[in-house]
């Protein structure tokens, strides 16, 4: 069996050449890396010429967004298992050879994900999630799923009722740390391309679970990831988008299932979150630069 590592790059800087670093050693003889770069320009390429993980790379003349890019990857790779990782990860010796044990051990697994870690140590709560349901979105943005984090019925979004230290099915996992089985992406496509960024892992996911699939999170396999290297320079953007994908994904996936009446206060949420969250993100980022 072999690995295929896709990598998204767009202006990671430094960060893409601390990924590769800390990939090398974790390569076997027959796995190989991807990085497809969606039009970057902080040169942040230059040093992958020759770098000892052999990279193949995919350069792009625009910005085609993280779907498309991935599926780029998908196209060019040859591995059983298809490697998700954002270039602002820090990966282990043996993050590959557990995620690929883990997934050869249980063949109802399409995805996996494993332990994606904040550089203090700490769990980044997005690397297993619940579908976000209007109600388990609801949660969410009322704040019951952090009034009530050990709930199994207000806490799904995040899913933090389980136990980080054991494996579980989940709903879906992040595309920071995603490994798919090639299989399942004959079975049902790749990732959706009407997503520029944002909720095409869960779309994916949602999609693998409709075929039949199941979403794994593996404890063992543990990266390290600094999130927001390769999103807009300005968190304002990225928070529009998030919310702006959002709607897309519940319109793809829920509107037709959903009341009309809620659909309507679930628009009316979004408009209010793509107006409010900007400017929240923009005057945090304000703070944390005094």
């Amino acid at each position: 069996m072999a690995v295929t590592v896709i990598v998204v790059n767009y202006n990671a800087g430094p960060a893409l050449l601390r990924m590769m670093d800390s990939l090398a050693p974790a390569l076997g003889p027959d796995d190989e890396v991807i990085v497809v770069d969606n039009a970057s320009a902080d040169n942040s390429l230059d040093p992958m010429a020759g770098h000892a993980a052999r990279p193949v790379l995919i350069r792009n003349a625009d910005n085609r967004g993280f779907s498309a890019a991935v599926n780029q990857g998908m196209d060019a790779a040859h591995g059983d298992y298809f490697l998700l990782l954002n270039p602002d990860v820090i990966v282990q010796p043996d993050t590959l050879r557990e995620m690929e044990r883990f997934m050869a051990a249980r063949p109802d697994a399409g995805v996996a994900g494993g332990r994606v870690c904040e550089t203090d140590g700490r769990l980044q709560l997005a690397c297993r999630r619940g579908f976000p349901t209007p109600w388990v979105a609801f949660c969410r943005l009322s704040g019951l799923s952090l009034l009530f984090p050990k709930s199994k019925l207000f806490a799904r979004y995040n899913l933090t009722f389980l136990d980080p230290d054991n494996e579980a099915e989940v709903d879906a996992v992040s595309g920071s740390f995603m490994m798919i089985r090639r299989a399942v992406t004959e079975q049902i496509g790749r990732f959706d391309e009407d997503y520029f960024l944002y909720a095409e892992d869960i779309d994916f996911c949602l999609r693998a679970k409709q075929a039949g699939w199941k979403a794994l999170y593996n404890p063992a396999a543990r990266i390290v990831h600094a999130k927001g290297v390769c999103a807009d320079t300005s968190p304002g953007p990225a928070a529009y988008q998030f919310y702006h994908t959002m709607w897309t994904f519940h319109k793809k996936h829920f509107y037709a299932r959903t009341p009309a009446p809620v659909n309507a206060l679930i628009w009316l949420g979004v408009q209010a979150m793509k107006f409010v969250k900007p400017r929240l993100a923009e005057l945090k980022a304000a703070r944390r630069r005094k």
